[in-house]
């Protein structure tokens, strides 16, 4: 019996669940998805993750729709509850990717990873590269994803691919990013996953580097700074 009674329980809330969701979606334009709605912190509202990683706040009686930036206070320091909800998105989706599929530069005192979408042809990219070394001297491993700026269609697609069918894939990366040409090699490449998975979670530049609390830095920093930044949360 009791158990009846909890499964109903269940089901009741699975409805509910559903049913808000309807209203939700009802309430947002056309072609805008929703990825996911939670209760916020702001009493009666959720928190509604929208489009690419977007965040707006939808009240309870679905009368009232806030779009801004909703800041708490933590012993008096400001923190965005939008980058918040932002980040457990960018941690949900790259769950998603078989960590297998990033060309991995691995350092041997390994305590910190940084997760870099990046483009062959990107200025910045090879900046970032060519101080690779830096972030594993510091215990900082990077794992790259690729995202080619301009699409399925471009050189830089292309060359990603190769790279990622290639046998010695940090060696391919570092000569693409050397301005090198590679050989062509096919396979089942993951660089289309990365890039829809990049636009998901709101990448629109490179390079996009992601931190373990799922939080994205967008553009170059000096390894130097970035290393702080790393080590210091």
């Amino acid at each position: 019996m009791k158990q009846l009674v909890l499964l109903v329980f269940v089901l009741m809330g699975f409805v509910l669940a559903e049913s808000n969701k309807e209203k939700i979606i009802n309430l947002l334009p056309p072609g805008v998805e929703l990825n996911f709605f939670e209760d916020s912190e702001l009493e009666d509202f959720y928190a509604v993750n929208v489009a690419n990683n977007q965040i707006i706040y939808i009240s309870k009686d679905f009368k009232y729709v806030f779009a801004g930036e909703l800041i708490r206070f933590n012993n008096s320091t400001p923190e965005s509850l939008n980058d918040l909800y932002k980040q457990k998105y960018v941690l949900s989706q790259l769950d998603k990717i078989n960590e297998d599929e990033a060309i991995k530069f691995i350092s041997k005192s390994e305590s910190k990873v940084i997760r870099v979408f990046t483009d062959v042809k990107c200025a910045y990219c090879r900046i970032f590269h060519s101080e690779v070394q830096s972030y594993l001297d510091e215990g900082i491993s990077v794992f790259y994803y690729a995202f080619p700026r301009d699409g399925n269609l471009s050189d830089s697609y292309d060359d990603m691919n190769n790279a990622w069918c290639s046998r010695d894939k940090n060696e391919s990366l570092t000569r693409l990013k050397l301005g090198e040409k590679i050989d062509d090699s096919k396979c089942d490449s993951p660089v289309e996953r990365h890039f829809l998975t990049g636009r998901l979670i709101g990448v629109t530049g490179t390079p996009t580097i992601i931190l373990d609390d799922g939080s994205m830095l967008t553009g170059y920093i000096p390894s130097e700074d970035l290393i702080k930044i790393i080590k210091n949360g």
